[in-house]
């Protein structure tokens, strides 16, 4: 792959576990790339709020940062009083990196959606899109003529542009989202160290900071 290349990972990370990391680094080793940037949102459009507040979200991805060196903290979004809005970011990105590709991380419930997002056609000029495999998700529901002839499994066919393909991967999947976490971890017994919690998803230092700083606690 081009090693003039910049992946991205946007989302609420609320908070940043497994199921976020996992397939994202098994897709940039197929694809050769050696930054992925983290970009916590700070109000997201399609949702009202988060339970940890945008200070607290981003000292969890610092963490995960610290550990794992694939990853940069991108705090952008954080620093905006408005909506964030991916177009907005990839725009900034392509200023900031003339010269490089960037290719926008997704999971196969975003890419079902994808149709949905503030201003898309546009956005499938400035970046590539790489999707992750995501447990319950069947991409054959998908039936968009505006991605359809984008989709391909074949990276090489992302050598070909700076922009518009959809790359559909096969990845590493960790079963757990926020939201089941978040659950897990409002209950005493879950938030300690033993089977059938919380702690196998997420790293040390993200679960250690959960339990010190009290979140997720109704």
């Amino acid at each position: 792959m081009n090693n003039q290349a910049i992946g991205i990972y946007g989302g609420t990370f609320d908070p940043i576990h497994l199921g976020h990391t996992v397939p994202v680094k098994d897709l940039a080793a197929q694809l050769n790339l050696d930054a992925v940037y983290l970009l916590p949102a700070h109000i997201p459009p399609h949702k009202n709020s988060t339970t940890a507040n945008a200070l607290q979200r981003k000292l969890m991805v610092e963490k995960v940062c610290h550990v794992e060196p694939l990853f940069t903290l991108d705090d952008r979004e954080l620093n905006r009083t408005t909506p964030s809005y991916t177009i907005d970011t990839i725009k900034e990105l392509n200023n900031q990196y003339p010269d490089h590709t960037l290719y926008f991380f997704i999971g196969t419930d975003s890419l079902l959606q994808l149709t949905s997002w503030h201003k898309i056609a546009e956005l499938l000029t400035l970046c590539h899109f790489v999707v992750t495999s995501r447990p319950g998700y069947d991409i054959s529901q998908l039936n968009q003529p505006l991605l359809n002839n984008r989709l391909t499994r074949n990276k090489k066919d992302l050598l070909l542009s700076r922009a518009g393909k959809i790359f559909i991967g096969e990845t590493k999947q960790v079963n757990i989202s926020s939201t089941e976490l978040r659950t897990r971890l409002r209950s005493p017994l879950n938030r300690q160290n033993s089977t059938n919690n919380c702690r196998p998803y997420l790293l040390a230092d993200v679960y250690n900071y959960i339990l010190q700083n009290k979140l997720y606690i109704d």
